[in-house]
């Protein structure tokens, strides 16, 4: 079972307008390779398979398996549940099995299929370790399996797979899986994505229909003394942040380092919930108009002081530029410290070197002076720069240590009505340009 405080982090780093357009394949480092054996199955339940049916590679034998990993709180997860579906009822099922993987308590997922259905076996794994096996940092992910039990893809899509494809690797004739995506195909995924982020939050995905909002509110109460999960879902220029203290909402909202969050005093004991929907907003102001929201909704006092600190600073060779793409859409940045894994989804470089200074635990400051777009995968130890340097070499990237002015924002609870604190000079300061 996942931890009362776990954090689930669920990526759709497109929007769904941009209906031409493909999302980047996920790539997840610790996944197993094409070709190698896949890790064993094991599932606290299964759904919907037959009764007595024993879910293992020996008795998947002679069957392509594809396994969606997914949440019933992801949105995009449950804007492809339409296209698996699909997929479901175009394939002989005694060729080809799709088991959709959960890792939350049977009774949710059980509950959340009387309102929705889902084709296919469900696999309950509560202990999270089928998620650690296949590398899955985060969902939705697919992968496939070839009838001997072998990888044979990680990073494909639901709505890229095709019927003739998954039969063909069944029937043991080459097939490269993929593919451009069937217009029709496109835009019931559109349409999905669409429902399901108007029932998951009760906004239109529709980014051109909202010019601005901000909503702060309170996070569900605990139950039975336990808190909520925390979701964290980045949808292009939508950020929805749910049963989050409002530190984490000033990092992933804001965009400020949790190494440059501190707190002076005590701090409510309280969570909320952050939905953001600001598209062509430019990042500085978006960042303070959510400070002024979480400030104001959670009752603090938010203040910012610049000191020379010790910090490590980002530079570039001239062979840097061959690893950037240049994209409209926005993506994230993040480092795992559990794998030890940075990973980039279309980030930009000022988003990789706040994801390494989560990973060193010092203030990072990128001086590349580049522009563009970065889609990898790194090997880090925590705190190790010569583990960063190692792994950022080879895209034409170093860090180097410098003293720079690093500003630090430090939250505390706002004075009580009626009194007044002594003014700071920082406190209304704007972020540097």
């Amino acid at each position: 079972m996942k931890s009362k405080f776990s954090t689930a982090l669920c990526l759709l780093v497109l929007t769904v307008s941009a209906a031409s357009a493909q999302a980047p394949a996920v790539l997840n480092p610790n996944a197993p390779k094409p070709g190698t054996p896949a890790p064993a199955l094991t599932f606290t339940q299964v759904l919907q398979a037959p009764a007595g049916t024993k879910v293992d590679w020996p008795s998947l034998r002679g069957k392509a398996v594809v396994l969606e990993f997914w949440a019933t709180w992801c949105v995009p997860c449950l804007a492809e549940i339409p296209v698996l579906n699909s997929l479901v009822a175009s394939v002989d099922p005694a060729k080809v099995q799709i088991i959709s993987v959960d890792d939350e308590d049977p009774a949710v997922v059980e509950d959340f299929l009387k309102k929705k259905p889902i084709s296919g076996w469900i696999g309950i794994d509560t202990s999270g370790e089928l998620y650690k096996r296949f590398g899955v940092n985060a969902r939705p992910a697919t992968m496939v399996i070839d009838p001997q039990g072998r990888v044979v893809n990680t990073t494909v899509r639901p709505e890229q797979l095709k019927s003739d494809q998954l039969l063909a690797l069944a029937d043991g004739r080459p097939v490269t899986l993929g593919g451009k995506v069937d217009p029709k195909v496109q835009a019931e995924l559109d349409a999905a994505t669409e429902k399901a982020l108007s029932d998951q939050t009760g906004k239109k995905a529709d980014s051109a229909q909202t010019l601005f909002e901000i909503t702060l509110s309170r996070a569900e109460p605990s139950k039975d003394g336990k808190r909520q999960n925390q979701h964290i879902m980045l949808l292009g220029p939508e950020i929805d942040i749910t049963n989050a203290p409002p530190a984490t909402l000033l990092s992933y909202g804001a965009g400020v380092a949790p190494t440059r969050i501190t707190t002076r005093g005590a701090l409510p004991d309280a969570q909320y919930n952050l939905h953001v929907e600001a598209p062509g907003a430019d990042p500085k102001l978006l960042g303070q108009a959510i400070e002024l929201a979480i400030a104001s909704g959670a009752g603090l006092h938010i203040e910012h002081q610049t000191a020379l600190t010790d910090a490590y600073i980002l530079t570039a060779k001239p062979e840097a530029k061959d690893h950037l793409t240049q994209s409209p859409y926005p993506g994230i940045a993040r480092f795992n410290p559990q794998t030890q894994t940075l990973q980039c989804l279309n980030a930009s470089l000022d988003q990789l070197a706040s994801a390494l200074e989560k990973a060193l635990g010092t203030p990072v400051v990128n001086e590349t002076g580049l522009s563009g777009m970065l889609m990898l995968n790194l090997k880090i130890a925590p705190k190790d720069l010569s583990s960063a340097n190692d792994a950022l070499k080879g895209i034409g990237l170093g860090l180097s240590p410098a003293k720079r002015p690093i500003e630090t924002v430090i939250l505390s609870a706002a004075p009580a009505a009626g009194k007044e604190s002594a003014p700071s000079a920082t406190a209304a300061k704007p972020h540097p340009e």
